[in-house]
């Protein structure tokens, strides 16, 4: 068990996780500071299994999986289901909701998070899409094992390889944070031209450098970091206490999100996804490349009072993609939670029913 005892190593971690404000501690407690609250896993018994049962189980559940494959979890009164899905040798697992003959809408979360950081778009949206919201490479119930690529356009390949077994063509895509820089891959993959529908790319920088204060990448490809992930206030700081706090999160929506980065081998495999990448090679990608890829309509979402995510920096972001627009939420980096949630998943609805400039006939 990780001990954190010492004041000064605490007082970097609250540094790391609050890069402009002092931190209100109001989620935390003693035990918080000594703790950690990994869990081994096993799956779950004498759960809710769907009776459609229309993806084929894999040989065997990826490490610290705790969820059944075809498990109906409620997201308030919408049926949702778990599945894991082996694609060219990579389980994934994945959360759907919604009618399966509807337009797929495939989310992409990012760091530090999982499938559940969708969890109000999925409930609400499923009414209209079909909603597939993934837990990526070395993350919450999908494949861990270290000897993985987790170069972004790697883990956008292997998921373009999920979206093929589970037979979706053309989709709706949506990525948030390090699920954007995965889905900006996914647009570069052989073969996916033409398939992508819509994209909402969300809280990610565009044709601007990222602003300060930068997120601090270098530090969570450190080996030690995986300690710091296992530590019970991890990322528990971060949603409630630090410059990107979400408001009005609830604590059980907060405890949940604790527990979906504390499945056994996701704080070892999660950060090596930093382990390949840097801000200004993103940058040079999108420009050099992937600017390119985007001829779906695209809508860059961000939240208004990200600390590092600055509005000015998405002036002229239209000029570099022919159907793209920016929209601001009056929300933090995690608009898609707290308060926010709802002006967030309106403009994504919003922007998905819109007809694409390929279907408009005259």
């Amino acid at each position: 068990m990780t001990k954190m005892n010492d004041p000064r190593e605490i007082l970097k971690v609250i540094k790391i996780l609050s890069p402009q404000t002092l931190p209100s501690l109001e989620y935390l407690s003693r035990e918080d500071l000594t703790l950690t609250n990994v869990r081994e896993g096993g799956i779950r018994e004498d759960v809710q299994i769907t009776t459609d049962m229309r993806y084929p189980k894999p040989a065997a559940y990826p490490i610290g999986a705790e969820n059944a494959h075809g498990e109906i979890e409620m997201l308030g009164d919408v049926e949702a289901t778990h599945w894991y899905v082996d694609a060219d040798g990579i389980i994934w697992h994945f959360v759907t909701a919604g009618d399966p003959n509807n337009e797929p809408f495939v989310l992409v979360h990012g760091f530090p998070e999982s499938w559940y950081t969708f969890h109000n778009q999925v409930r609400d949206l499923s009414d209209q899409f079909y909603c597939i919201a993934v837990d990526t490479l070395g993350n919450g119930q999908s494949d861990k094992r270290l000897d993985l690529d987790y170069r972004y356009s790697a883990i956008a390949g292997s998921l373009a390889k999920l979206l093929d077994t589970i037979g979706v063509d053309r989709f709706n895509l949506g990525g948030h944070d390090r699920g954007s820089v995965i889905s900006d891959h996914l647009l570069n993959v052989d073969g996916m031209e033409g398939r992508i529908l819509r994209y909402v790319r969300m809280q990610q920088s565009a044709n601007e450098p990222h602003g300060d204060p930068q997120p601090p990448h270098g530090v969570f490809a450190q080996p030690w970091f995986s300690k710091l992930m296992k530590w019970t206030g991890f990322p528990r700081v971060a949603y409630v206490a630090s410059g990107y706090r979400v408001e009005g999160i609830t604590k059980e929506v907060l405890d949940r999100l604790d527990h979906e980065v504390k499945f056994k081998g996701v704080a070892e495999a999660s950060p090596r996804q930093f382990d390949h990448t840097n801000l200004q090679k993103e940058l040079d990608d999108r420009h050099n490349f992937l600017f390119a890829k985007m001829t779906m309509p695209v809508l860059f979402l961000q939240g208004k009072h990200d600390p590092g995510q600055h509005v000015e920096e998405y002036e002229n972001t239209p000029d570099f993609v022919a159907n793209g627009r920016v929209q601001f939420i009056d929300g933090n980096h995690f608009f898609q939670l707290g308060d926010s949630s709802e002006a967030a998943t309106a403009a994504m609805r919003e922007f998905l029913l819109e007809p694409r400039p390929d279907s408009v006939t005259v």
